[in-house]
């Protein structure tokens, strides 16, 4: 038999996600009923329903047959509020009065639950809800449960080491956590634990992707006994950020096809269609022969159409609808001949998305760009204002990869805490550097690649580095290291004697690449777009930052306007991008007091190792920044940079140090400063 254990429906009301609390969406819509009929053609055997602290939903299916009444329940650790949430199955109406009345103590709900012999597991236990899960919380799970979930909406790298912890427990082990914690397990065997699969869906979209199946059971009570016994097993299909952004999309668009009554518009508009058949079961969407003879006839009117759109946001989503359809009846044709690849329906909706993004993006940089160059101060702040609707176009997403990134840190936190207690050797977590450089380091002035041999002044570095840019054509790598070159999106062209670009970078992209290539430190090249996108991205990821000054922005801004005012706002510019990072190199005290004298806080500024011992030309504009980046990034990067971390500088350091002063690393700007 097969049961998906973690399933909400429209009674879940309390969304823990910001994107859908803005909105003011609940974090379900799903019906009871829906839930039960797509459960049971997903090939499910029996169906329940774990709404948050509520029954209401499974209530509504409990006269059907083969359902049984669950839910899940917010506890806390008592001693600090850390939440857990705890699933628990077949229950009664007066156990689930008896579970809200004991819940706000996790101790006092699992000794309820274990006295009233109620099957139960903790759900997604690597997962921080409140963000305060500590390692000794999850210490103290492994006494308290003997049932973990391995969760559908998680990282598949947590639930994999979820697999790994549990198997590697030993009597020993969890003689050395009731020591620690001051109790122990209250069930048999501690060091034996049973895993469970549930898919956490709340749009309906992944109900039964992942399940757990026990293959004797007959029945709701053989199939919990078989969980309590060990004897089954989770299914699972790896979830991925795509697949939890389009939940996020789907809970938000069932949100406002319910308020707005879009479903009306479903069979007649080709973008609303689009959108439906992609968020919500194609079981729904797919409901009459009329609406699929409409919308190919739509869709063979827009073949005909050609720049008849009058807004080009407009244009490229009926496009992308139209193009999306041509794709799908390709897509079958491939499938009835035995060819074609299938896209899963996340991807095709992350394509989607991106490529809408993209167009928006560039329509808002070049607004931006020649309001800047024609000191367009009033248009200046109304354009950057309207990059909160690109934001929340793109929110899903950003909530997504910011979510599984949290989980990869704790994960290595929970490995190197174990490792100790299984007297396993510590587990080691190797630098993987990002470089984001607007023009690739060999180009001269005006944009041209320059092929003559380089200075080298240092060796190449031996760490794990990859240089990530976005510019046309062809670029080659440097010092051995690996590259990426994202194509751009558009580019601005500054209307000065170098005719410099400023090229847009595909934000969503390269995003993904930097989730999935899991880099551990970025370092950033530039505070152009570039160097904006690798911030964003540092910090959605929660990776630290660092950076080199290289040329003065200000500067720059003065003679391409003109403007003392401009230049003063790119200053303000300048200190906030410095200071959003971990630490800022810079190659002489003059500079580094002149960004002080901006707005740069102190604090960030380290004095490049060698910036004084003549290895870098007196003019920044001539320095070779490989040069510089290499320095830097020779230094131990082993341990992730914390900004309240200090190199305290030598005594004899003063404003008038000679070179053979300088120590060999850097070293933190003196207060004298």
């Amino acid at each position: 038999m097969r049961a998906d254990l973690h399933v909400h429906s429209k009674f879940s009301t309390r969304p823990s996600q910001w994107f859908l609390q803005k909105v003011g969406c609940p974090e379900s819509f799903t019906e009871p009923e829906k839930i039960y009929r797509l459960a049971l053609q997903r090939g499910m055997s029996l169906v329940t329903i774990t709404d948050h602290n509520r029954i209401e939903g499974a209530l509504e299916i409990a006269h059907l047959p083969r359902t049984f009444v669950s839910e899940e329940i917010t506890s806390y650790f008592p001693e600090d509020r850390c939440k857990v949430h705890v699933l628990a199955f077949h229950i009664t109406e007066a156990q689930h009065a008896d579970i809200q009345r004991l819940r706000s103590n996790l101790f006092d709900l699992i000794a309820f639950l274990q006295s009233a012999c109620i099957t139960h597991a903790v759900a997604h236990p690597l997962y921080a809800v409140n963000d305060r899960l500590q390692v000794h919380h999850f210490e103290q799970m492994l006494l308290l449960f003997k049932n973990f979930e391995l969760n559908g909406d998680c990282n598949p790298e947590s639930n994999r080491l979820l697999v790994d912890l549990l198997s590697g427990l030993t009597p020993a082990v969890m003689e050395r956590l009731a020591d620690k914690h001051g109790f122990a397990a209250s069930f048999h065997e501690p060091w034996r634990k049973n895993v469970i699969g549930g898919s956490d869906d709340h749009s309906s979209l992944n109900i039964a992707r992942n399940h757990t199946l026990a293959a004797a059971a007959t029945g709701v009570g053989s199939f919990l006994r078989s969980v309590d016994a060990g004897r089954a097993e989770p299914v699972q299909r790896d979830p991925s950020p795509q697949s939890m952004a389009q939940n996020l999309y789907s809970i938000a668009y069932q949100f406002y096809r319910k308020k707005l009554g879009l479903g009306q518009y479903v069979p007649n508009d080709l973008i609303v269609r689009h959108i439906d058949r992609s968020l919500r079961p194609a079981s729904e969407s797919e409901s009459s022969l009329k609406a699929k003879l409409h919308f190919l006839w739509k869709y063979r009117q827009l073949k005909k159409m050609k720049n008849s759109m009058p807004h080009v946001v407009v244009g490229i989503l009926r496009r992308e609808a139209s193009q999306y359809i041509h794709r799908q009846q390709r897509r079958q044709n491939g499938r009835r001949t035995g060819s074609g690849r299938t896209v899963s329906l996340e991807m095709q909706w992350f394509q989607f998305v991106n490529r809408i993004s993209n167009v928006a993006l560039v329509e808002f940089a070049d607004q931006l760009f020649n309001r800047f160059a024609g000191a367009d101060l009033f248009n200046i702040f109304q354009t950057i204002g309207s990059a909160g609707g690109f934001y929340t176009l793109m929110a899903p997403y950003f909530v997504a990869y910011a979510h599984y990134s949290r989980q990869r840190r704790f994960n290595e936190e929970i490995q190197a805490d174990l490792a100790k207690l299984q007297d396993r050797p510590q587990p080691t977590f190797s630098s993987k550097i990002a470089i984001f450089v607007d023009e690739d380091e060999t180009s001269s002035p005006t944009g041209q690649v320059d092929h003559t041999p380089q200075r080298e002044v240092v060796r190449p570095s031996s760490k794990d580095i990859t240089v990530i840019s976005c510019r046309e054509g062809d670029v080659p790598g440097r010092n051995g290291h690996a590259r990426m070159n994202f194509n751009p999106l558009g580019a601005y062209e500054v209307e000065d004697e170098t005719r410099k670009k400023l090229y847009y970078p595909p934000i969503m992209e390269m995003l993904d690449y930097c989730y999935r290539h899991r880099f551990t430190h970025i370092h950033l090249g530039t505070c152009g777009p570039i160097g904006l996108t690798g911030l964003f991205i540092a910090r959605l990821l929660n990776l630290p930052a660092t950076t080199a000054y290289q040329v003065s922005l200000p500067d720059e801004v003065l003679s391409l306007t003109h403007d003392e005012f401009m230049e003063d706002l790119a200053w303000k510019y300048n200190a906030w991008f410095y200071n959003q990072m971990e630490r800022v190199f810079v190659p002489t005290p003059k500079t580094g007091r002149r960004l002080v004298r901006n707005g740069v806080q102190r604090a960030k500024l380290y004095l490049l190792p060698g910036a004084c011992r003549g290895l870098f030309p007196k003019r920044p504009a001539e320095n070779d920044w490989w040069a510089v980046r290499e320095l830097i990034l020779n230094q131990d990067l082993t341990h992730p940079l914390d900004s309240t971390r200090t190199d305290p500088a030598p005594d004899d350091w003063r404003m008038s140090f000679s070179p053979t002063d300088l120590p060999k690393t850097h070293t933190r700007m003196p207060e004298a400063i």
